[in-house]
């Protein structure tokens, strides 16, 4: 059976991996001309840690984990309203199951392993169009950017949020998005910042906005920035530069300097927090997974473990179709298997929206209250049931 797998992120290279693992073949094909790296710092816990346990990269897990001491939140000058010790909120609401990390980084082991298994990749191609089977026999048809054409038994599409395959494959009834009203930027620069420690990960919180920082190693620091805006702002092609200014220019700390080095930095990131929902998972032996099907948000802060679970549990699914014709049952099996967790997290991120940059500052008392008492022996496992961090079967 010939797999195609289009986009070399998480769920991409987890999907693929796992077959490969099975005793199944995929070849990978992204349309970037590399693998990339940066991006933003991640929670990864719950159903991500198993996933990687089946993987066999929980090594890869340990050896990309940020050493974080502290969480600490300042106020517009600079001085430490609140810290909360890492190790213990670690231990005592994710069980030790949690992991701190670039996203860049979980796709640099999957790139690795993936390679490292045998799995076929290739950057630089472009798919522009999929045309599903008309029938059981046929196959499916993949064109690609170039003008080649070449046919595939079973073509999974995991070429992220402004997916091209879903495009072709959908009808617009299909599937929706929802912007949860928050724009995104991140970014890494050279060298540290004055007053941040190398082990603490530190967080100004102003109404409707959030600024983060902290340092990768002993010459890079990375930049997280969150505004509350309903009414626009993050998007890719905009003044990126003069958007930032105008949301976080008159903030105090080291917020001036830190919007300076914007300009010249590396592994630039921006973006609106928006959910994607398709009500559709797979048309015959075409499937969409990933960002492309079920993106979560980052503020339902388990977008790259969903990917890596729900990547191997297609897989996993897919490997037990022994011809073409059981194709489409398995996928139906891998929609039964992950819906109601992508429900579940899609619904949460929806609903904790309003406090991760909230614009009232009573809301702000109330979740930094929250984080305080997360270590504290007792309340921390309860934290853990009610925010959703015990881990579901996939």
């Amino acid at each position: 059976m010939r797999v195609l797998v289009v986009g070399a992120g998480i769920a991409g290279l987890s999907v693929a991996l796992r077959l490969r693992q099975l005793g199944r073949s995929a070849t990978v094909v992204e349309a970037a001309p590399g693998p990339r790296g940066g991006g933003y710092m991640i929670d990864f816990f719950g159903l991500g840690v198993d996933a990687a346990d089946r993987l066999g990269l929980r090594p890869g897990l340990e050896r990309i984990h940020a050493p974080i001491e502290r969480l600490v939140f300042v106020d517009g000058s600079g001085r430490p309203r609140l810290a909360v010790g890492y190790p213990a909120l670690r231990r005592r609401v994710f069980g030790g199951r949690h992991y701190n990390f670039l996203r860049g980084d979980l796709e640099t082991e999957l790139h690795t392993a993936a390679r490292d298994a045998g799995v076929e990749s290739a950057h630089g191609r472009q798919v522009i169009g999929v045309q599903p089977a008309a029938a059981a026999s046929d196959p499916v048809v993949v064109r690609y950017a170039d003008g080649a054409e070449e046919e595939w038994d079973v073509v999974l599409a995991a070429d992220g949020i402004h997916s091209r395959v879903r495009d072709d494959l959908l009808a617009p009834d299909e599937w929706s998005t929802r912007d949860l009203g928050h724009a995104v930027w991140s970014w890494i620069l050279d060298g540290s910042l004055p007053g941040v420690r190398r082990e603490d990960f530190v967080t100004l919180t102003a109404p409707g906005r959030l600024v983060a920082v902290y340092p990768l190693d002993e010459g890079r620091t990375a930049a997280f920035l969150v505004h509350r805006s309903p009414d626009g702002g993050g998007e890719p092609d905009g003044d990126l530069r003069g958007t930032l200014h105008r949301r976080f220019g008159d903030l105090g700390w080291l917020v001036p300097d830190l919007l300076e080095t914007f300009s010249s930095a590396v592994d630039r990131y921006t973006d609106r927090t928006v959910q994607v929902r398709s009500r559709v998972w797979h048309r015959g032996r075409v499937a969409l997974l990933g960002d492309a099907c079920w993106c979560v948000s980052l503020l339902a802060g388990q977008g790259a473990s969903l990917a890596l679970a729900g990547g191997v549990a297609v897989a996993e699914e897919l490997a037990t179709a022994s011809a073409v014709a059981e194709v489409p049952a398995a996928l139906d099996r891998a929609h039964d298997r992950l819906g109601p967790v992508v429900a579940r997290l899609a619904d949460a991120g929806a609903r904790t929206a309003s406090w991760f940059a909230p614009e009232e500052r009573w809301r702000m008392t109330v979740r930094d209250t929250s984080l305080r008492a997360s270590a504290w022996p007792v309340v921390g496992p309860l934290l853990g049931r009610r925010f959703g961090l015990v881990r579901p079967a996939v």
